[in-house]
């Protein structure tokens, strides 16, 4: 089997998992992240500061493993910009084998409008003051420089559109298809909020005491984020890119300080438009709920059948399972027991999630955390994993 024929079979393979349809064996992709690192023998600041060194471990990682698709290939972090600038909230331990990003509110509390009518205006002359010192302080065009080089070498290696020098490297050497196609992109203005603008306390509180506000700023994000980039998906030429496991990647965390009266206003008719059109379209999506979901899955059952490949991190997937036959399940690989049991717990688990929930289609096996420290996997047991759901075809068992 050439490397294009492999990576033919592992997009087939995925594809008809989430369309509900019995694949020849049950997909298995990677979730792991930083860990990648760890187990090749090098140190965060090392290869996160070194896109040759990155370029090694995901190969490495690939070569030990043989995963059917990389959710992350070593682009995660754009460590290296963000340090030229000086930012002190991005935060590498090499001793305790950890990355942190403390939590920021680029805008204070009673900002939100101001941001939402000219963001650019907002970012250049506050939010990069809060940010980046240097901003504040005596403007030097080299550190700009020198940031903006190491920014475009992060883009040259996962690639604009996520076909870069690492995922060609895959596709060409491996037989690993490209992750997703990113067919368009419709913001939801509240996780942008959560995610870049206040931040998990400004967000909770503005929900709170400021509700006013944020549907205002709400409402102009909608009219310059969310509507034409749902517009712009409408437009787009129906069909799946085969080249490709997922036509789009969808993460929920914003969820996780919503009640559901809330949800109900400020999440779910944003995310239904973007799952309906996909399922207009004839695309998939991974869609990755952080921590847990559960209360939303009455929601989820509206979701058109075979379009959601939902990635749950923090509930159970046999639940999910029963729950909603309308979508592909991922996950149920976990880390803790991947990390700390034994090679036969292991297995025992693979062989019960592939017999249980993937003999019949509709289930991808993986890791429902982003393998990130050392005891998210002990390599002998993920190594034996790997091996056995390459073999495993329940149907001749």
């Amino acid at each position: 089997m050439t490397m294009q024929e492999l990576a033919a079979y592992r997009v087939k393979i995925v594809r008809d998992a989430v369309a509900l349809k019995k694949p020849d064996r049950v997909p298995h992709i990677s979730h792991f992240v930083t860990w990648k690192i760890l187990d090749a023998g090098y140190k965060l600041s090392e290869a996160m500061c070194d896109w040759d060194i990155m370029e090694k471990v995901v190969c490495e990682f690939q070569e030990k493993y043989r995963f059917d698709a990389l959710i992350e290939f070593g682009h995660r972090n754009n460590y290296e910009t963000s340090k030229i600038l000086g930012s002190s909230r991005y935060i590498i331990n090499d001793e305790a084998e950890s990355v942190s990003y403390l939590d920021f509110a680029l805008c204070k509390e009673g900002e939100l409008v101001e941001f939402a009518k000219n963001p650019r205006k907002f970012k250049w002359e506050k939010g990069m003051v809060r940010k980046y010192p240097f901003w504040a302080e005596e403007f030097d065009i080299d550190i700009l420089n020198r940031a903006y080089k190491a920014n475009m070498d992060y883009l040259n290696f996962m690639g604009f559109d996520l076909r870069g020098r690492m995922p060609k490297k895959l596709l060409n050497d491996y037989g690993v298809p490209y992750y997703m196609d990113r067919k368009g992109y419709a913001p939801i203005a509240i996780e942008t909020i959560f995610n870049q603008l206040r931040g998990i306390r400004g967000t909770s509180i503005d929900m709170r005491r400021h509700t006013d506000e944020l549907r205002e700023a709400i409402a102009i994000m909608d009219e310059t984020g969310f509507k034409p980039g749902i517009e712009a998906m409408r437009k787009a030429p129906a069909g799946s890119n085969m080249d490709s496991t997922f036509d789009s990647d969808q993460i929920l965390l914003a969820h996780t300080i919503l009640n559901e009266k809330q949800w109900e206003e400020f999440y779910w008719p944003y995310l239904k438009q973007i799952v309906d059109v996909h399922g207009e379209k004839g695309w998939t999506m991974r869609l990755f709920t952080e921590g847990s979901s559960k209360r939303f899955w009455p929601y989820f059952r509206q979701f058109p059948a075979g379009v959601v490949a939902l990635h749950l991190e923090a509930d159970d997937v046999f639940e999910a399972r029963e729950a909603l036959p309308n979508c592909c399940i991922m996950g149920g690989m976990k880390n803790e027991i991947l990390g700390r049991g034994t090679k036969q717990e292991c297995l025992d688990l693979a062989k019960r999630l592939i017999d249980e929930l993937g003999s019949q289609g509709g289930f991808i096996l993986n890791q429902p955390k982003m393998g990130s420290y050392r005891n998210d996997a002990n390599p002998e047991n993920l190594k034996a994993v790997c091996d056995f759901v390459l073999e495993y075809r329940p149907s001749q068992n």
